[in-house]
């Protein structure tokens, strides 16, 4: 197992996220590869699913896009990635926020699962609650 490898196939990866190049899971995934988040209201299961999600949800939602991979550790299988996130507010959100135009940035962590040179999960957690503020879904806190 080559962690050096692992972490440039990871690195590679989540840039799906940011310039949306499909091709990336043709010769990064796992035919049955899983991705999961929690606000997800369901697991992505398998090749298409990606894409389809890739393909119609996200460029519907966000415009853009930008990821920059802030740190990166790696053992074994595992490779785990803490990651901001940039994009143009374009389209109705998944809570239903119109389109606001406006530039949002949030950060997340992700664990990818990598097994003979494939992503075989996606795991992760974003900062839902800084991201919801910034689509004006929750209140800013007050000023102190």
């Amino acid at each position: 197992m080559d962690v050096e490898k692992n972490k440039t196939i990871a690195r590679h990866f989540v840039q799906i996220w940011g310039k949306g190049d499909l091709s990336l899971i043709d010769e990064l995934a796992s035919p049955e590869i899983t991705m999961y988040y929690p606000a997800f209201p369901y697991v992505l299961k398998g090749i298409a699913a990606l894409k389809k999600f890739f393909r119609v949800r996200i460029p519907s939602i966000f415009g853009d896009r930008d990821v920059q991979v802030d740190e990166m550790i790696a053992e074994g299988e595992k490779v785990v990635l803490r990651w901001s996130f940039s994009v143009t507010h374009k389209g109705e959100s998944p809570q239903g926020t119109p389109a606001t135009g406006k530039r949002l940035k949030w950060t997340g962590i992700t664990i990818y699962r990598i097994v003979n040179g494939r992503v075989v999960d996606e795991k992760g957690e974003k900062d839902y609650f800084g991201a919801f503020r910034q689509f004006g879904i929750i209140p800013n806190p007050p000023a102190q």
